[in-house]
């Protein structure tokens, strides 16, 4: 009776559905970046991009007033799939002397802070570069126009723009974090877009900059690279505590004068603190 029991049991268990997990999403890296060429192209094209000339001035504006999202108050469990669809590529465009097609510059990220279309990068990002316009491409292939940067900081390495469009997903800001704290990146490094690391804020710093004086910085543990510039550095409640800078490699240094700098030993990842984007802005927390 018993061993009846046992089998009846056994059998309804094998019956029982298996949960199938979804297949991994896979980034085609050459054919997305081809596609945003070819629609930033189409834009710039059709005269709906601003050119630098007239973009790269207002890097001299220091402040602007906009509506801040609200910060959630629970853990985030997946912070790639919460994250991804409000971090963007951003290039320039421009044409070539050797052949008619548009051409994208050298990639890097962004991240969205309204949903009408207020964004925020690196400030090296935009300096130097001479061409029709730069633009952006969402997780879910839209691309728009940089139609106005807003506010910006040489020193600190932030840039606050604004592109055309609405029904953007923004990401909030969080607090302060502090060493020993988790932190998540999602970015873009080399062109391998939509890469996601993890780590731990190390320490701040500060250090010299180009643009003259001093500037506070915060190393992460997380890995990234060049492309990974304004990649958002958000915390475990997706709430962005930092963006990505540089980084910095440490080598063991060599009395051979073939190789002077010597061994690799560890690239430090720098970025920018929530504090120094926050003082571009004039805000007001949404209560939504």
């Amino acid at each position: 009776m018993k061993h009846a029991i046992f089998m009846s049991l056994l059998t309804a268990v094998c019956y029982l559905p298996c949960s199938v997990s979804a297949a991994p999403v896979v980034i085609d890296d050459t054919k997305l970046l081809l596609s945003f060429e070819r629609k930033l192209g189409r834009l710039a094209e059709a005269g709906n991009t601003v050119h630098t000339d007239e973009l790269l001035p207002q890097l001299a504006r220091k402040t602007c007033t906009i509506e801040i999202p609200k910060l959630p108050s629970k853990k985030v469990e997946n912070i790639y799939q919460s994250v991804k669809d409000s971090v963007v590529m951003i290039a320039s465009v421009y044409k070539c002397d050797k052949c008619p097609k548009w051409h994208a510059g050298s990639t890097a990220t962004a991240w969205v802070l309204t949903s009408d279309g207020v964004m925020v990068t690196n400030y090296h990002v935009f300096r130097g570069k001479e061409a029709a316009g730069f633009g952006i491409r969402t997780h879910d292939g839209k691309v728009a126009p940089v139609v106005e940067i807003l506010a910006a900081n040489e020193r600190d390495d932030v840039a606050i723009f604004r592109v055309k469009g609405s029904d953007f997903k923004p990401l909030a800001l969080g607090e302060n974090a502090v060493a020993g704290d988790s932190i998540h990146i999602v970015a873009h490094p080399n062109r391998r877009f939509y890469t996601y690391t993890a780590g731990y804020v190390s320490r701040y710093f500060r250090v010299s900059t180009k643009a003259g004086g001093k500037a506070d910085s915060m190393s992460v543990t997380a890995a990234f690279a060049v492309g990974s510039s304004g990649g958002p550095v958000v915390n475990d409640l997706g709430g962005v505590v930092g963006m990505v800078a540089s980084t910095k490699s440490i080598y063991s240094g060599s009395k051979n004068k073939k190789d002077p700098k010597g061994d690799l030993q560890m690239v430090v990842g720098n970025c920018v603190p929530i504090a120094s984007i926050k003082k571009l802005l004039e805000s007001k927390t949404s209560q939504e």
